[in-house]
């Protein structure tokens, strides 16, 4: 049996290491992968090209590293059962190699691993070069949710980015080895250009990911799959019509969506959905899951709690714990009448201010790491760029402009390494500014700077993440 690495994942030199990533953590079928991994332990998985046997790769570690038949088959063994997320490990990300799919290998020179000795360096959380990028090509949508947490307002009297740039950047995009463009927005298709975008995306041998709410016809899900775009996600909340239009404040618009659903399907589009979820649609959701199950084209259906929001944000959408309790039963059984459908449900929102210091100690250093500007970055249609998309253009973290930079100037600016490596005593005020446990929280897991703008005002970007045990309580996360 001959084995190689899956194609939805990436193995790259990062400085004095190498990372496995998911190429497409958007559209990818479980959790993104990630891993960080010693020289020796990439040179090794490298040697999976699909025309070894595990029997060759044993002979040729044993030689590489001047090991037994024996220490050679125990660093194989204990490489393939690293864990690359909560579920999965290095091993499930291989594949066994045949006829059908040995075109789709992704060769690797085991050689540009190499590390010299006194240049390994595997305490850095950061990424050498960024492995995501998402691009707002405009704040513009086709629709005005209720729910809409965009910062619509930030790109008043500033000129999008043009065409030329966006061609440079994907060119930038490719030598980072990035080989997937995330979008959002603002709705993609809203920008007079949107074709020519994707066309450039996909002259550049990369992937583009879409979500959109803007209508689509027939005609335009054909040009789109001429194109060569294979996937796409439709973001609706509703299944009654006159429901999605109360949700989008748009008069006819239901009607609309749920055919441009299937007029994508019927194309050769597949689509992955979005459903935020909401006391007006929650009664209605059900029957939206039902109906999107059934379509043999739609691969994914995820669905979220609308949660609070920086610029817009209402408590009267906060989705209460009894409502909450009966949707996800009623969910669960959709669920098991479609067990090949892909259907998530985030769960509840959490109450950041809820239990003793000691649970929320706990909770709080069992966290997700905070991958912004540690592992990419988010351009806004202006051409500025941030480290998360909810900032926008909160200007503490603006880190570079790709008008006057390139991308790999602004991922090493100072602006950027001030924030990836913040000084506790550039803290101004309030309970990080004297926080014994400052450098271990930055350093490691990071602090979510959206949450603590959230929870403590758009004029505190250093003030903790409201998960901390030590802070303050702030506005509220859940309904009341």
């Amino acid at each position: 049996m001959k084995l190689h690495l899956s194609p939805k994942v990436k193995l790259r030199p990062d400085g004095g290491r190498a990372i496995l990533f998911s190429v497409n953590s958007t559209e990818t079928d479980g959790e993104e992968v990630f891993r960080f991994l010693y020289p020796q332990q990439a040179i090794i998985l490298a040697l999976f090209d699909g025309t070894k046997k595990i029997g060759d790769i044993k002979k040729l570690v044993s030689f590489l590293f001047n090991l037994t038949d024996e220490g050679a088959a125990e660093q194989i063994e204990a490489l393939l059962a690293l864990p690359v997320n909560s579920n999965d490990v290095i091993g499930s990300c291989l594949q066994e190699t045949d006829d059908a799919n040995a075109h789709l290998i992704r060769p690797y020179d085991p050689g540009m691993f190499v590390v010299p000795a006194d240049e390994i360096d595997m305490r850095d959380v950061r990424c050498k070069t960024p492995i995501r990028i998402l691009i707002l090509p405009t704040m513009q949508c086709a629709t005005n949710c209720i729910y809409c947490y965009a910062d619509t307002g930030g790109m008043q009297g500033r000129k999008q980015f043009g065409l030329d740039l966006f061609k440079r950047l994907l060119r930038e995009l490719k030598e980072c080895a990035i080989e997937t463009v995330d979008f959002s927005g603002g709705d993609f298709f809203c920008r007079a250009d949107a074709f020519k975008l994707l066309e450039a995306t996909l002259n550049e041998g990369l992937y583009p990911t879409i979500p959109t709410k803007m209508p689509l016809t027939r005609e335009v899900a054909d040009r789109l799959v001429s194109m060569g775009l294979k996937t796409i996600q439709i973001s609706i909340d509703a299944f009654t019509p006159d429901l999605i239009d109360k949700l989008m404040q748009l008069n006819g618009y239901g009607r609309k969506i749920l055919d441009s659903i299937d007029y994508l399907g019927e194309a050769g589009i597949k689509v992955r959905t979005n459903t935020v979820l909401t006391p007006l649609n929650i009664h209605d959701v059900p029957a939206l899951v039902a109906f999107l199950a059934e379509r043999p084209f739609v691969f994914k259906i995820n669905i979220t709690c609308y949660g609070r929001s920086l610029y817009r944000h209402d408590d009267a959408l906060f989705v209460g714990k009894d409502a909450l309790q009966e949707f996800e039963e009623n969910l669960n059984k959709i669920k098991t009448s479609y067990p090949q459908k892909i259907i998530t449900f985030s769960g509840a929102n959490p109450d950041y201010y809820a239990g003793s210091e000691k649970e929320k100690s706990k909770l709080y250093n069992e966290r997700s790491l905070c991958t912004a500007n540690r592992r990419g970055v988010v351009v806004l249609p202006d051409g500025q760029v941030t480290v998360c998309e909810e900032l926008y253009f909160h200007p503490d973290f603006i880190i570079g402009d790709l008008n006057k930079n390139s991308l790999m100037e602004i991922w090493n600016s100072s602006k950027a390494l001030e924030l990836a490596y913040p000084s506790q005593e550039s803290v101004p005020d309030g309970p990080c500014k004297n926080c014994p446990d400052y450098r271990q929280c930055h350093d490691y897991l990071g602090r979510c700077y959206r949450e603590a703008l959230k929870a403590y005002g758009y004029e505190k970007p250093h003030w903790p993440d409201p998960r901390c045990s030590r802070a303050p309580k702030g506005r509220s996360f859940v309904a009341c």
